[in-house]
């Protein structure tokens, strides 16, 4: 069984390309709603959502683990992965190969507030491809918008507010856009329309298509089953997910943990 952890509902699009890639696995996602959003946290208390979290998976009896949140492979890859006590993996180093592997070197990297400070992304690029040139953009508000169902190209106050948080990167004139959160796919139009021609990177699908292709991915089998749990406000996340078409057909949502 392969866990999939998010803090809301943005890992659900990582879960729907890793059920299509493995239609034979069964998945187990968590999302912790109760501490949502992770990117506004201090680094030492993301790390204890982490460990926290990867216990919760040690006790479901996971194999292995996709972190689709981008925060928690930034600053907690190892705490959450040792908790869990099996292999983990993150949404970093898959996007940067795949970007590096595209010939892009001016790279306008989308993040929290925590992963932005964290540099994460920027030292993974600069592996895969010296010389690279980023900035990294702290959008703080995004994972909210999205989970509030703010995430239309044609609201014009989304836009707005897209475009002046942006404006830093507007000037920078990149060849390619990282989004490092798997919420901010959902405001990808809205990106796409600041930087016309300008291919966008999505980690979350990155880091599903690298798990799928790795050798663990490839043999896993089960039943085809998946079980969404959250650890707060299950009727809350449903409602969001469906909005935006991410709950898996005929999934229910169960909450989990001491708010439940």
């Amino acid at each position: 069984m392969i866990g999939v952890f998010d803090s809301g509902i943005g890992g659900l699009f990582v879960l729907s390309a890793l059920r299509a890639a493995m239609p034979d696995a069964d998945f187990l996602y968590y999302a912790d709603t109760a501490r949502l959003p992770f990117g506004v946290r201090s680094p030492d208390l993301i790390r204890r959502y982490a460990r926290e979290a990867g216990a919760r998976f040690a006790a479901w009896g996971v194999d292995s683990l996709q972190v689709a949140c981008g925060t928690v492979s930034a600053l907690a890859l190892g705490e959450i992965g040792d908790a869990a006590g099996c292999p983990v993996a993150g949404v970093i180093r898959p996007v940067a190969r795949e970007i590096a592997a595209a010939g892009r070197r001016r790279v306008l990297i989308l993040s929290t507030e925590a992963t932005a400070a964290s540099r994460v992304f920027d030292e993974a690029l600069a592996a895969e491809s010296p010389g690279t040139v980023t900035l990294s953009l702290g959008c703080p508000l995004f994972v909210s918008l999205v989970e509030n169902g703010f995430s239309s190209r044609n609201d014009p106050a989304l836009l707005s507010f897209v475009g002046r948080t942006l404006a830093p990167g507007q000037t920078f004139f990149p060849d390619a856009v990282l989004l490092g959160c798997t919420h901010f796919r959902l405001l990808s139009p809205a990106v796409a329309s600041l930087f016309p021609g300008v291919p966008l990177f999505d980690c979350g699908e990155a880091a599903a298509r690298a798990l799928a292709d790795s050798p663990a991915g490839r043999k896993e089998t089960g039943r085809a089953s998946v079980r969404i749990l959250v650890s707060d406000n299950p009727d809350r996340f449903r409602r969001a997910a469906e909005r935006v078409g991410a709950l898996p057909d005929g999934a229910t949502v169960e909450c989990v943990g001491e708010l439940c």
